[in-house]
């Protein structure tokens, strides 16, 4: 009996131990579900700079992928109409009014198949009268020097004009121009005396830049010889003169 009671004894003195490490032991362990504490930021640090979505450089022989951003859905965008580009070159259409002096230099004929050099200078003022239009005024002085044909000797021409003269550009952006010009000329012939009349001129020409260009211009000159009246009828003796002239001009 005291036997039995001495095992009882042994028994639960060895279970009380067994239970006492078991609560020490549940005691030490940490609590593994614990929810982690909040940090607060630093006031500075709130908002994270645009480096912090930049990729950490990585160690030499790796390569680096960076993360390519996904296309955004673009809305619809509306059809708008077509507006035409403005014309290059525009410049030649604007500013072309201004004073002008030029000079020519060519060939006359106030005889038959005799050429004579000419030479002439003219200045005027032409005003902007349309998108590729301009019309002036203009003086003129020249001459065509002496000359023989065949031993036959020609005078020295000289001769004034005034008139008006316009120009036609081919296009808004186009230096090309025709050009007209009319009016009323005197000329002085050594062995002839004095003639008038009147003179049309028709040139093609180009815009070299705002203040210069150069032109081939064909002019014809009728004059009479001798007019008047005789028994109530007009007589007269018409003839005529020609000029082909190569020239510069300078505008202000």
């Amino acid at each position: 009996m005291s036997k039995t009671l001495s095992k009882a004894a042994l028994a639960a003195v060895i279970a009380s131990a067994v239970l006492a490490s078991t609560a020490v032991h549940a005691q030490s362990k940490p609590l593994q579900n614990a929810p982690p504490q909040p940090r607060e930021l630093d006031p500075a640090k709130r908002v994270p700079p645009p480096a912090a979505h930049q990729h950490a450089p990585q160690a030499s022989g790796q390569q680096s992928v960076q993360a390519q951003p996904a296309a955004q859905a673009q809305p619809y965008a509306t059809p708008q109409p077509y507006a035409p580009a403005a014309p290059a070159g525009a410049s030649y259409a604007d500013g072309r009014g201004g004073f002008f002096i030029g000079v020519q230099g060519g060939k006359g004929w106030v005889y038959d198949d005799v050429g004579q050099s000419a030479l002439a200078v003219n200045a005027g003022y032409r005003w902007q009268a349309g998108a590729v239009t301009l019309v002036g005024i203009e003086v003129a002085g020249g001459k065509l020097d002496s000359t023989t044909d065949d031993g036959w000797p020609y005078a020295k021409v000289d001769y004034a004009s005034i008139g008006a003269n316009a120009r036609f550009n081919f296009g808004h952006t186009s230096p090309v121009y025709a050009l007209v010009r009319a009016g009323y000329f005197t000329a002085d012939e050594a062995d002839y005396g004095d003639m008038d009349g009147g003179y049309l001129g028709l040139g093609l020409g180009v815009d070299f830049n705002r203040h210069f260009n150069m032109s081939l211009v064909y002019t014809n000159y009728v004059y009479f010889d001798s007019y008047g009246w005789y028994d109530g009828d007009f007589y007269y003796d018409a003839n005529r003169a020609d000029t082909l002239m190569l020239g510069a001009e300078v505008r202000f």
